[in-house]
């Protein structure tokens, strides 16, 4: 009997925690920021100035890009519950889901890339059907890398070369020769005092000449005395 009791309390606790599972699977789904009801038709820059806007109209699942390229989202959209999941390539600040006449925002603080289960305004028991969706963004400048600071460069300064100064060179300024007259002088030689000089300039030489002309006469006498012998004999 008690183990009939434990097998029945099992049984019903099993339902339990499959039931908890469920709900919690759920409300991971539907894990977002809780909306705030806007009325009419608002922009992004409503909202912000700062802030740019992605439109999807009419919404459908898909890919869409904002016109200057700078953000991508992921629409899978529900058409059942009137619900949809977003995906990005960047952070978004917010997302107004218009619905009937107005809208819900959900706004992100720090950006998001992702949601689920967003929804028009409610409609008595149901949600507003998708009207558009804007995806509200905004890019921010990077900051600029600071400019390595650059030392002054030393500049090195030339040291003057000297200059060679050219020594002055003295002119030489001719002496003035006083002029000198000189009067024409006949000189007259004689023959005995020019054969003088001629003798004294020779010198060696005039002796050397005599010698050498004593030593042909006396060839000369030799060959003449084997000439006439040579005569007599024959």
């Amino acid at each position: 009997m008690g183990t009939r009791v434990r097998t029945r309390h099992v049984a019903l606790f099993i339902p339990m925690v499959v039931a908890v599972v469920v709900v919690g699977a759920f409300a991971a789904l539907a894990d977002h920021v809780e909306p705030t009801f806007h009325a009419g038709n608002p922009t992004c820059g409503s909202f912000d100035a700062a802030w740019k806007e992605l439109k999807v109209e009419p919404v459908s699942d898909g890919e869409y890009t904002s016109t200057d390229g700078k953000l991508t989202v992921t629409v899978a959209v529900d058409e059942d519950a009137q619900e949809f999941d977003w995906t990005s390539d960047i952070g978004v600040d917010a997302v107004f889901v218009k619905g009937g006449d107005n809208g819900n925002l959900y706004s992100y603080s720090p950006e998001s890339t992702g949601d689920t289960n967003l929804h028009a305004p409610a409609n008595n028991d149901e949600w507003f059907g998708l009207s558009h969706i804007s995806f509200c963004y905004d890019v921010e400048s990077p900051s600029p890398s600071p400019s390595p600071s650059v030392s002054p460069t030393e500049t090195a300064t030339p040291t003057p070369t000297p200059t060679e100064t050219p020594s002055e060179t003295p002119s030489e300024t001719p002496s003035e020769t006083p002029g000198v007259t000189v009067s024409p002088t006949t000189v007259t030689t004689s023959p005995s005092v020019l054969g003088t000089k001629v003798l004294g300039n020779t010198g060696a030489d005039v002796r050397n000449l005599i010698v050498l002309g004593l030593a042909l006469v006396a060839l000369g006498t030799l060959a003449y005395g084997a000439a006439r012998r040579s005569a007599k004999s024959n």
